[in-house]
């Protein structure tokens, strides 16, 4: 009865909120993923007691899960609350599959797994509805190919964290490989934001995001037509045209990363990627 309800759900969900919560995923590992539970997925299955957010849950032994794959808002961040509600609904008081990669845990003693409700892969299903963004590292890969194309499908439909802004006259260079050690040279590493529209815009409350959970939040200032603005990794003070994140360790990867770009309402205006 209760898979019936979230099926139902599922169905009203996108009429009530127009999030586009559906499942249609056809790749060729999904349409093999049925068979692929049954022979890779731990033996016992365990039930969610508790959803920490759109990427954690607790199981009734105690157990944190820490989602693979995928990367969901922090707390008081946009999206934040649709996207731990909607694994609420799909996912709490269930009985779940979890499956290993490579890694046992993270630095946080989470279990790293996929987890799997019936045929449903739920980590992929976050990303395809636009709840979750990519968030592979190795040598956790296994399912890598299956949720890019997720998240493709859901930026290119606009889908949850891909609902466009209409500020989208903004071009994004990233120097992400700072010279020498990057430890030693934190500054070394900085983004250029360049204003290519005709309007003044104000940059309070827009956010960059890496593809962890690395924030960096504009105060108050205003990017004119033609101007831009730098903002460096490290420490440092701010100037008119100048920033700094101020944070003690690099932000960007040097082999492959994201750059989210979202206006004061958390509507992506631009997003940059690198590998």
């Amino acid at each position: 009865m209760k898979i019936i309800l979230i099926l139902i759900l599922f169905l009203l969900i996108p009429f009530l909120s127009n999030c586009g919560l559906f499942y249609e995923f056809e790749s060729e590992s999904s349409k093999e993923q049925n068979t692929y539970i049954a022979e890779e997925a731990e033996d016992e299955l365990h039930r969610v007691s508790e959803v920490i957010d759109g990427d954690t849950v607790i199981l009734s032994n105690g157990d944190r899960i820490r989602f693979l794959g995928i990367n969901t808002p922090e707390n008081g961040m946009y999206f934040y609350i649709e996207s731990k509600e909607v694994l609420e609904a799909m996912i709490l008081g269930e009985d779940v599959a979890l499956e290993k990669d490579i890694s046992d845990y993270d630095l946080y003693g989470r279990k790293l797994r996929y987890v799997f409700l019936n045929d449903i892969f739920v980590n992929l299903e976050m990303v395809k509805r636009g709840f979750a963004n990519i968030y592979t590292y190795p040598p956790d890969v296994k399912y890598a190919e299956d949720i890019l194309a997720a998240e493709r499908y859901a930026r290119e439909n606009n889908l949850g964290l891909w609902e466009l802004s209409e500020f989208d006259d903004i071009y994004i260079e990233i120097f992400y490989d700072a010279p020498g050690n990057d430890n030693e040279n934190i500054n070394g590493e900085y983004i250029v934001l360049e204003n290519t529209g005709s309007s003044i815009l104000n940059m309070a409350g827009w956010t960059i995001k890496d593809s962890g959970t690395n924030i960096y939040v504009f105060g108050a200032g205003r990017l004119y037509p033609g101007s831009k603005i730098t903002l460096f990794s490290g420490k440092g003070t701010d100037d008119e045209d100048i920033l700094y994140w101020n944070s003690h360790r690099p932000v960007w990867n040097n082999d492959f990363d994201t750059l989210y770009l979202r206006d004061a309402d958390g509507l992506l205006m631009n997003i940059y990627n690198y590998d």
